[in-house]
Parts: C-alpha cells; sequence; structure tokens
C-alpha cells in the first residue's frame, strides 16, 4: 500500500483554508464588519427564517448586529472532516465575550456545526473554501458586570483594567459616556 502524498497535501491545506475561514467570521463578528462576512458565505447558504444568500445573510447579521457594541470570539477544538474533493463539515467551540445595548455584557460558550464547499470567488477563477452551513448551538450565555467600564488599566502598571485598543474604540467610548 501507498501513502497518497498528493491527497495528504491538498487535504492540510484545505484544513488551514478552512481555519482562516473561521477565523475571518471571528474577524467580521469583532468588527461588525457585515461585507467582510458575506464574502464568506456560499451565494446559496440558508439562513433559517432570515432567508438565503446574500440577502438572507444580511438580514440575519443586521439583527444580531444591531445592537452589538463589541464581540470578540475565541475558537478552540476545531474538527474538520471532508466528505468530498469539494465538501466538508466541520465542529468548532468557541468562547466569546461580547456586550449588546439590550443585554449588556456576556459571556458564552458555543458550538458551531459547520458544512465547507469549495465555491468560485465573485470576479476571480479562483476557489476557496466557504461556509454552505453554519449552525450556533448556544451552551449558555451569562450576563456579567461589563468590564467596558473598568478605569484604565494603564498597562504595564495594572494588569485590571480597561486597555488601550478598547478605550481608543468609537463604540466603548459612547458606551462609557
Amino acid at each position: 500500500m501507498t501513502f497518497d502524498y498528493e491527497n495528504a497535501v491538498r487535504e492540510l491545506h484545505a484544513k488551514e483554508e478552512i481555519r482562516d475561514l473561521v477565523l475571518s467570521y471571528c474577524e467580521a463578528i469583532r468588527n461588525r464588519d457585515i461585507e467582510l462576512l458575506i464574502t464568506l458565505y456560499t451565494p446559496d447558504a440558508k439562513f433559517g427564517s432570515m432567508g438565503s444568500g446574500e440577502d438572507g445573510l444580511r438580514s440575519m447579521a443586521e439583527a444580531t448586529m444591531e445592537q452589538l457594541e463589541f464581540a470578540v470570539i475565541l475558537v478552540t477544538n476545531h474538527r474538520i472532516t471532508f466528505l468530498s474533493k469539494s465538501e466538508a463539515k466541520g465542529e468548532v467551540w468557541a468562547r466569546c465575550y461580547a456586550q449588546n445595548k439590550r443585554e449588556g455584557y456576556y459571556e458564552q460558550l458555543i458550538r458551531y456545526t459547520d458544512l465547507y464547499e469549495l465555491s468560485k470567488s465573485q470576479n476571480l477563477d479562483k476557489e476557496n473554501w466557504k461556509f454552505k452551513h453554519r449552525r450556533h448551538d448556544l451552551w449558555f450565555g451569562q450576563s456579567k458586570e461589563s468590564p467596558l467600564m473598568l478605569p484604565p488599566a494603564d498597562w504595564p502598571k495594572n494588569n485590571i483594567g480597561l486597555g488601550r485598543d478598547p478605550l481608543s474604540d468609537e463604540a466603548i467610548q459612547n458606551l462609557r459616556e
């Protein structure tokens, strides 16, 4: 039996692209960047009652990000299984630290179950891995006192307090007023 090096390298490369896709999703949420989010999904992706394609994604993103003041998603335990050369499924566990205008500050434990597809990028001949479907399974969300109201930490002088980047974010400055 011979080892299929070409297939192994293709799968390793695809796994890295899919991991980057997930990290780009986290970046889009952190920056409240709906346009970036749209580029991460296939044109026919479905979003439940919100619809499908770009219009469905835009509706879902606007509904969930409208009140969002900040969100940071840290991903772990990403398992990817190939179904074919152009389809894969995955499970990603994540911890989310977020705050919105309606509920205040909260922390969540989330399991994402994903279906990925190798899809042609718009206006390009290159194929990229994209989300065909992404399910957000909330295990729990816990409200806490907002760390955004802490005094400046002035790190490295202090480890406790608000850091320089959050203090410079316009949304956080508005919240602190």
